[in-house]
């Protein structure tokens, strides 16, 4: 993405995490969602000439984690609205895994570290996560741990940077989910949303531009 983009996306994400801050609902009801649909705007700009099936699974998982971003935002109003967030970003999560594994598997095994840290996080939740939220947590844990994995064995020149960027990215998006876990049943973690948005909207960023920069290579 070019530098104006850039500014643009994370001139959004800003609005987004000071509304947060300093409690204007509003201001956050109309920039969270705008946050995914910019980015999936900006990658269809590069890639409208020669849009592909690859390029449909990139914008569609970016509007599965708009659905996510929108439901979340609800979340303390009913619980059923943080199970259709969870819900819709377990599908952004497997539409990256698909686009990881176009990319072919290397040789190298690098799933270790993310599940060790996925079984020390369900460590940490399952005593105080309610009966019916347990399973759900327990299959998206699974999933997005598979979406580190495949980041992580991406065929692609492990010295370019889009192999840096998109690994980044997901282990980014995996602390992301983390905080929102811990905070919701762990602990009252301060100032959560600015580091929950945070390393969300970095890791959204880090992976498009990566995967851009793949498809341009």
């Amino acid at each position: 993405m070019n530098r104006n983009q850039t500014i643009i996306f994370f001139t959004l994400s800003c609005i987004n995490i000071i509304s947060g801050l300093i409690n204007i609902e509003w201001l956050g009801y109309i920039s969270k969602p705008l946050l995914m649909i910019t980015l999936a705007f900006f990658y269809f700009h590069h890639t409208r000439s020669t849009f592909n099936n690859r390029d449909k699974i990139v914008i569609l998982g970016l509007l599965f984690s708009c659905f996510g971003d929108t439901f979340l935002m609800f979340q303390k109003q009913d619980h059923i609205f943080f199970l259709l967030g969870l819900g819709s970003f377990l599908l952004a999560q497997v539409c990256y895994i698909v686009l990881f594994q176009q990319e072919g598997k290397s040789l190298h095994f690098r799933w270790l570290p993310f599940i060790s840290y996925s079984c020390l996080l369900l460590f940490f939740l399952l005593n105080k996560i309610p009966a019916d939220f347990k399973i759900p947590i327990i299959i998206y844990a699974i999933v997005i741990t598979l979406m580190g994995i495949r980041a992580s064995e991406r065929q692609v020149n492990e010295k370019s940077k889009s192999y840096e960027l998109v690994l980044i990215g997901a282990v980014l998006f995996i602390i992301s989910d983390s905080l929102i876990a811990l905070s919701k049943f762990v602990v009252n973690i301060p100032l959560s949303g600015l580091w929950i948005m945070s390393t969300y909207v970095v890791a959204q960023y880090l992976i498009i531009h990566g995967l851009l920069i793949s498809r341009r290579t």
